[in-house]
């Protein structure tokens, strides 16, 4: 059973609002502190948090039931989908449970720049810690692909064991076919670990591309320094748009990220 997790309560902790115009944005987190490239949103900043800290981009949390998200999105810029672009981050998510957990770091992608839309139209990696189902299924460490649009669920989207704490995340687009790669292994169809067709130049119609890093957690005790995290985003290829900030952003509405929690 899957099920749509939506932000609707939203805080912003820092909003740059300045337009970006580097050629291919990176990050390594090394200097602490959010780049101009970021704007910072989190759900619940009480409970789950964005950390840039120890030199990496670390999500931590107290004793969280609900689900709340926090995530870096690309501020004023995005992709121009007529053309390949490819990104990546290297991630670590030690996160164990027995109880019926979710923690996760992921990186993706929306369509646009208006958060209303981004909200129902987005694809994600993730590298997780699934809380298992109510038939029993283990929880276990998983790498998870998933798309949206207009607010429904990819039938295609689905898990794979992950075994280890540490990897890299890859995103990859082929702009001639207008296919997608998600991936833990490289870039491309031939490493792709989930390949979504016919998604941006075609049911997104073309609109810039807006990409954004971060995590979730649901249903932890405490996620503490450490734990999970994320850093080295590169952008290896594409061509970048600037697009001026959102007027969703500044209305601090329903945030745009829509994910899905998987069981088994």
């Amino acid at each position: 059973m899957k099920k749509l997790i939506t932000i609707s309560t939203v805080l912003v902790l820092m909003v740059v609002t300045t337009s970006v115009t580097y050629a291919l944005p990176s990050d390594n987190f090394d200097n602490n502190s959010i780049d101009a490239i970021w704007n910072l949103y989190e759900d619940d900043p009480g409970n789950a948090w964005l950390d840039e800290t120890n030199h990496r981009l670390e999500l931590r949390s107290t004793a969280v039931t609900e689900d709340s998200v926090a995530v870096y999105v690309a501020n004023g810029w995005g992709f121009s989908p007529a053309h390949n672009f490819s990104f990546k981050a290297d991630f670590h998510n030690s996160f164990t449970s027995d109880d019926p957990a979710w923690a996760t770091v992921m990186l993706g992608i929306g369509k646009g720049s208006d958060l209303a839309t981004i909200r129902g139209n987005n694809a994600i990696i993730d590298a997780a810690w699934d809380r298992g189902d109510e038939y029993n299924q283990p929880q276990y460490s998983v790498f998870g692909y998933s798309y949206t649009v207009d607010g429904n669920e990819s039938e295609s989207s689905f898990h794979e064991t992950r075994g280890s704490s540490d990897g890299t995340l890859y995103v990859s687009y082929d702009a001639g076919e207008d296919e997608l790669y998600l991936s833990h292994t490289g870039y491309g169809k031939d490493k792709a670990s989930d390949t979504i067709p016919d998604l941006l130049n075609d049911k997104w119609g073309g609109a810039v591309v807006t990409l954004f890093i971060g995590g979730d957690v649901e249903n932890v005790v405490a996620l503490d320094s450490g734990v999970a995290y994320l850093d080295n985003f590169v952008i290896d290829s594409g061509t970048i748009i600037p697009e001026p900030v959102s007027a969703a952003i500044m209305t601090l509405a329903s945030l745009f990220v829509a994910l899905k929690r998987r069981k088994r």
